[in-house]
């Protein structure tokens, strides 16, 4: 059997959790040596000796007592390895969570929703398993150890027969499972576009609906494709690993025969043959229940490995909560270029002109924010503008350039506190259930029981607990709902990426007319997408991005683009 599958694991396990795995092996050798007085307890007793001169009340009620103590040595043993192996199993879930919290925003996308739904749920639950079983490998191969020792002492030429059988099976079944773990890594990379097909299906639901050819195209052309090859590999796996367990069940049958054979090729007492012969017996089932929880100590490696290569963001127990200057006045971002890329990092050679690279979704762009702006933004689709609210936001770091909070650069290190400045709703947002107040507080009722009517959703929902009752809501009051939420947070600076194109005509004047002054006057700094050019008179300045470059339209440009929006973009 493949040791590099169980060492990445067991090195795992010895790294964090090291005093703990001693005194689970500490458990299992003391079972382990209650099992082997057991089967010398017979031995001396039952076989060695007449039995009817030896066979009493007195030893029967020391072999219960044995057989009482082995039974609580063995709970004991696998209740302290089942204990550490699920808080093994609860750490790595917990922190693999916080880790996709940490990571950054392309990276996360890069990776794609299902790809980490995969890793959350079957890599999670392929280690659960591993660990469920894990008991029966340890204690199998102690057991086989400490019983080794005993019959080498009783016989040790017919112990080495006996050791050369059974490495000559398990080397056999070795061959076979090394086939079931290149089955199983072909069968996690299956299931990750299962999991594509799943999202597919449960995100399209409406247009499936709608075009029953692209149904049968996803259903026929892709998750049965997926779904037969998934059959087809799995039957293979559990082909080699049943043909090992088999074999190892009939080779362990077969070696009683071997023993006595060799017993009385070798003159050896008929009394240690039946000792070897009960001993095996009393084995097999440890030793196949070994071989058959190792297959699934290579799944849950094959699971850490798939984990590992989402090179996701290093552990780190606390969260960024503090904001990186509450009384800052300007923000700034000097020649600001960006270019999606998986890693998200620039060579350190990378030149500070980067604006003529052919992939830059943004171009030297270069803005001075100052508290308390109303700021609008216009551009055609695709011009860079929900990028600039990204890069804005701190969600995005620009290729090269720099972003400045009152002349102060944000570099990495600062970050996640810049970050913290900000509400937002993106065009694609998620909505929480529960309201947050200013800095994780709870939230400031009267000001959400407030806002609950001005955005015209006291008919449609309610707020218990700081919770809402309901999201099932259209669109455009799901946008609404999501403003809530933000104004709840009371942070400073909120961003809203076309925020009234999903409003009614009456709400989205109510929002240009009557919320956006109600913002202002709440001290907040207004950073706003938007195509409405009937409303642009409410904006204190206007930019235009087109073809990833920024600019801001002066007077002059600001009146045509009132006139006609589209004629400017």
């Amino acid at each position: 059997m493949s040791t590099r599958t169980t060492a990445s694991i067991y090195n795992m396990i010895w790294a964090h959790y090291r005093l703990p795995f001693i005194k689970v092996i500490l458990l299992n050798l003391v079972n382990a040596a209650v099992s082997v007085g057991i089967i010398a307890y017979i031995n001396h007793t039952f076989i060695s000796q007449p039995v009817f001169s030896t066979l009493s009340w007195l030893s029967l009620g020391q072999f219960g007592l044995l057989v009482l103590l082995l039974l609580a040595t063995t709970f004991l043993s696998q209740y302290a390895l089942t204990c550490l192996g699920h808080r093994f199993v609860y750490e790595l879930r917990t922190k693999l969570v916080k880790q996709i919290i940490d990571t950054t925003v392309p990276q996360v996308d890069h990776l794609g929703s299902a790809r980490l739904l995969a890793s959350l749920s079957t890599d999670i639950q392929s280690i659960t398993v591993a660990f469920v079983r894990m008991p029966e490998l340890v204690q199998g191969i102690i057991l086989s150890i400490g019983v080794g020792l005993y019959l080498g002492w009783l016989s040790l030429p017919l112990l080495f027969i006996v050791m050369f059988w059974i490495i000559m099976t398990i080397w056999i079944s070795t061959i076979l499972v090394k086939h079931v773990y290149t089955h199983l890594r072909e069968l996690r990379e299956i299931n990750d576009s299962l999991y594509q097909d799943y999202q597919s299906i449960i995100e399209g639901r409406k247009e499936l609906a709608l075009n029953q050819h692209r149904a049968k195209n996803l259903y026929t052309n892709d998750l049965l494709t997926h779904a037969k090859s998934y059959k087809k590999t799995v039957i293979k796996s559990d082909t080699f690993h049943l043909t090992a367990v088999n074999w190892s069940n009939i080779m362990m049958f077969a070696s009683i025969g071997v023993i006595f054979a060799v017993s009385n090729y070798l003159n050896i007492p008929m009394s240690i043959a039946t000792t070897f012969s009960l001993t095996i017996l009393f084995m097999q089932s440890p030793i196949l229940h070994a071989v058959g929880a190792y297959p699934t100590l290579q799944t849950a490696q094959v699971a850490l490995d798939k984990i590992r290569s989402l090179e996701l963001a290093d552990y780190q127990p606390t969260f960024t909560t503090d904001i990186a200057s509450k009384s800052w006045q300007s923000i700034s971002l000097n020649n600001i270029n960006y270019r999606y890329e998986n890693a998200q990092t620039v060579s350190s050679n990378t030149v500070a002109d980067d604006s003529d690279h052919p992939g830059n979704i943004l171009k030297a762009v270069n803005l001075t924010l100052n508290r308390g702006d109303v700021v609008f933004l216009i551009g055609a689709n695709g011009s860079g503008k929900s990028t600039l609210a990204k890069v804005i936001t701190g969600i995005f770091t620009p290729t090269t350039g720099s972003v400045l909070i009152d002349e102060q650069s944000v570099d990495s290190q600062k970050n996640a506190n810049y970050r913290q400045l900000f509400s937002a709703i993106f065009s694609d947002q998620h909505l929480f259930k529960k309201l947050i107040g200013d800095q994780g507080q709870e939230p400031d009722t009267a000001l959400v029981n407030d806002w609950l009517h001005k955005l015209k959703l006291q008919d449609k929902l309610s707020v218990a607990d700081h919770k809402l009752s309901t999201d099932k809501l259209s669109q455009g009051q799901r946008k609404r709902l999501a403003m809530l939420l933000s104004v709840a947070e009371q942070k400073d600076f909120l961003l809203l990426d076309e925020w009234a194109a999903d409003q009614d005509p009456a709400f989205r004047r109510v929002f240009y007319q009557t919320l956006i002054p109600e913002l202002k006057a709440m001290g907040k700094t207004l950073f706003i997408i938007s195509h409405d050019d009937g409303y642009f008179e409410h904006a204190d300045r206007l930019l235009l991005m087109k073809d990833g470059r920024l600019t801001e339209l002066n007077a002059e440009e600001r009146k045509r683009a009132s006139a006609d929006a589209i004629a400017m973009l």
